[in-house]
């Protein structure tokens, strides 16, 4: 195989995994782990399992959303897709599949391995969370029901932060709870602004996802309603003692959340050759990425 040939695989595979999204995973896995820090039950060998744990099952779900929307038409009927590896070829079905098997199964020992220095209490976590990556466009198919985002907000938000806090504390708080709700608002606008991207070749397709089910001016308005609520649940929690006063340094972040719903209301059409659409996926991640890492910096700190 040539220099060349390796490099398209290469670049063939980054696409398929979309090595990019790791920060969906990253950002919960580092904010409950901040929060044990600062209450001093902080292991880096959990941090590590949990961390790896959860780049396995986001790559997984990337996976199986490119299997699940290829095999039930959606890609193939849109004029642009998401992730377009096996319209064009690069990739067969089955590859995508038993690559998204292989790496379910290695995010689901590493959760094991965790529960096994930190508590079997943990696979209570774990378990709903590979049901989610099995079930998101396979299986059960929560994208196509329409409640993609409120699965996605439980399971990246509330879920896996409290559980990167349980392996480490082996306990259950208010701050844990408290701490996970800014970064589920956050990871649910990415995953709905893909949603008002691509709200015109969805409805064209039959899929029911959440903006579908609002209409594109209520699902415009909860856009923003997801990203304002981040921050007013930080100023509550900062408000109520239950988080130090560091995490408002997450604030900062709020010209760029400003900036994104303004485009929102104003200048955003669907579609995904639009600047202005791919921005509504872009920014929410540049300010869930930001958002928590300032938040955990703050709970370090703090």
């Amino acid at each position: 195989m040539t220099d060349n040939c390796k490099l398209i695989t290469v670049k063939a595979w980054i696409g398929a995994l979309r090595l990019w999204s790791l920060t969906a995973a990253t950002i919960p896995v580092l904010v409950g782990s901040a929060l044990a820090w600062r209450e001093e039950s902080f292991s880096w060998a959990i941090f590590a399992l949990t961390m790896f744990s959860g780049w396995a099952l986001q790559i997984a779900v990337n996976l199986l959303n490119t299997y699940g929307d290829y095999k039930s038409g959606v890609d193939q009927s849109k004029k642009k897709a998401t992730c377009e590896i096996l319209i064009n070829g690069e990739f067969k079905p089955s590859e995508i599949l038993i690559s998204a098997v292989a790496v379910v199964v290695a995010g689901a020992l590493l959760g094991v391995w965790a529960a096994y220095l930190s508590s079997w209490k943990l696979l209570f976590f774990a378990f709903p969370g590979v049901l989610g990556v099995i079930g998101y466009t396979t299986g059960t198919k929560f994208k196509y029901m329409g409640i993609g985002v409120p699965v996605v907000f439980l399971l990246m938000g509330v879920v896996m932060v409290m559980a990167a806090y349980y392996a480490h504390s082996i306990a259950l708080t208010w701050t844990a709870f408290v701490v996970s709700l800014p970064v589920s608002c956050l990871v649910a606008v990415i995953l709905h602004g893909n949603d008002l991207r691509d709200f015109e070749s969805d409805g064209a397709v039959g899929i029911r996802t959440t903006a579908l089910q609002l209409g594109l001016s209520r699902a415009k308005i909860f856009f923003c309603i997801l990203h304002a609520s981040a921050y007013i649940a930080v100023v509550i929690g900062v408000v109520s003692g239950l988080l130090p006063f560091w995490a408002l340094l997450a604030l900062l972040t709020a010209p760029i959340s400003l900036k994104v719903c303004r485009t929102c209301l104003t200048t955003f059409k669907p579609g995904a050759e639009l600047p202005e659409a791919r921005s509504l996926v872009a920014v929410s991640a540049q300010v869930h990425l930001l958002f928590g890492i300032l938040l955990a910096i703050g709970l370090a700190v703090g």
